[in-house]
């Protein structure tokens, strides 16, 4: 058995990283991009204005006040999506909507709100306009390249894609990116006792949840889940299974249950048959402590616990990390806080708990709290939990009031949900 530096340590250092392909920006939302992205191009790519209002020289309203207004005349009216075609001079003021181009000659732009139409209307051009507030040179305008230089990174390789920076994209004119390649990963499920969503619930029968979770997660982090059913408790229809799912083109499997040390449990002589070269089978931590990993023909292979939350907490741990590093992310692990205990909790040392756990926040400081009963197979604990709390191996017992690092799930903690 092994602590979980280690185990995280000899996973990661088996994984390696998938190649490249090409994604449409629009279908980009969590791809990992492959390398750095520069502007072709500037953002905005001309001065325009912030506001609604009128384009001007700044120097003309420097003695302009509330109690002294002064009246321009207004040369044209400008919307955006339009080129101005009046040049602005001395005691003149094009209308001008939010994103439209400044007019040449113009500097500044004063707000609608301290303006007051004047005269007979032409068209759509008032003749002049009333100006009640001074502007200083550059005021509500938005300068050329002032968001984004030509040839400035504006994104670099190991991100992840959210809305934002689909919407740079966007903004630059790229129709597509270079990202790495989504990681196919088969899972398999094991045990006599599985039964699918549509059969008849008998006796000693549960439902295959953990397929459904181990596969959410899967996608969450950008994978492929591949699945390949469940396999009985036998060890020909378990080696059948997986030998058939290692043809599906997988970059990682996992396998879920049978992988303790009961008189069912066959994966790991199973998997050690196929050539898989056994890297650890047990590691020293709770929930978990039956996870197995190896690499059969340079496919990693996980040996997951069958117990829900076992193999739920294995996967955040160790196989999310890993289909990061396989895409080239750069933050393999979720960010965390610190927080303060808010009752005891006790457990076994020489083991690291990994604790759901809820979190709240009061007069700036973090406080944290078991989700309820810890055991392995309640679904409930995971559904409750802000976080998951680290207990070290070395402590028996965590005091109320005790500083603890908090690992973030929930979204509103900053990290996303499992």
């Amino acid at each position: 058995m092994i602590r979980v530096e280690k185990a995280r340590r000899i996973i990661l250092n088996s994984i390696k990283p998938l190649q490249c392909e090409y994604a449409r920006t629009k279908d980009g939302l969590d791809r990992i991009v492959a390398s750095d992205v520069k502007a072709k191009v500037m953002l905005p790519p001309f001065d325009n204005s912030a506001m609604d209002g009128y384009a001007l020289k700044a120097v003309d309203t420097k003695l302009v006040s509330g109690a002294r207004p002064r009246i321009f005349k207004v040369v044209e009216d400008l919307p955006a999506g339009y080129s101005p075609k009046r040049r602005v001079n001395g005691g003149e003021a094009t209308r001008i909507m939010t994103g439209a181009p400044l007019p040449a000659g113009a500097d500044s732009v004063v707000m609608v709100e301290y303006t007051k139409k004047q005269g007979s209307s032409r068209g759509r051009v008032k003749d002049s306009v009333e100006v009640y507030a001074r502007v200083k040179r550059g005021e509500n305008v938005r300068r050329r390249g002032e968001d984004v230089k030509r040839g400035q990174e504006v994104l670099s390789k190991g991100s992840v894609l959210r809305p934002q920076e689909i919407g740079m994209l966007a903004a630059l004119g790229m129709k597509s990116v270079k990202v790495a390649r989504k990681p196919r990963v088969g899972i398999l499920a094991t045990g006599d006792e599985l039964v699918g969503l549509a059969a008849k619930l008998t006796k000693g029968k549960i439902r295959n949840s953990n397929s459904f979770i181990i596969s959410a997660q899967t996608a969450k982090c950008g994978g492929l889940a591949i699945d390949l059913g469940i396999a009985r408790d036998t060890r020909d229809k378990v080696r059948k299974k997986i030998a058939s799912g290692l043809k599906k083109r997988l970059d990682m499997l996992l396998v879920i249950g049978g992988i303790s040390v009961g008189d069912y449990d066959l994966v790991k002589d199973v998997l050690l048959e196929l050539g898989m070269r056994m890297k650890f089978w047990k590691v020293a931590q709770r929930p978990g402590k039956p996870l197995a990993f190896g690499v059969i023909k340079g496919i990693p292979v996980f040996g997951l616990p069958g117990n829900p939350v076992s193999s739920t907490i294995s996967f955040e741990e160790y196989v999310r990390p890993s289909l990061l590093k396989m895409q080239g992310a750069k933050d393999l692990f979720r960010p965390g806080l610190w927080a303060l205990m808010m009752e005891d909790f006790h457990k076994k040392e020489g083991l690291r708990y990994f604790v759901r756990a809820k979190i709240s926040q009061k007069d700036g400081r973090f406080y944290c709290i078991p989700t309820g009963p810890q055991g392995s197979g309640i679904i409930k604990s995971l559904i409750l939990a802000d976080g998951i709390i680290v207990a070290p191996e070395e402590i028996k017992t965590i005091k109320k009031g005790q500083r603890v690092y908090v690992q973030l799930l929930r979204h509103g903690y900053d990290g996303g949900a499992i």
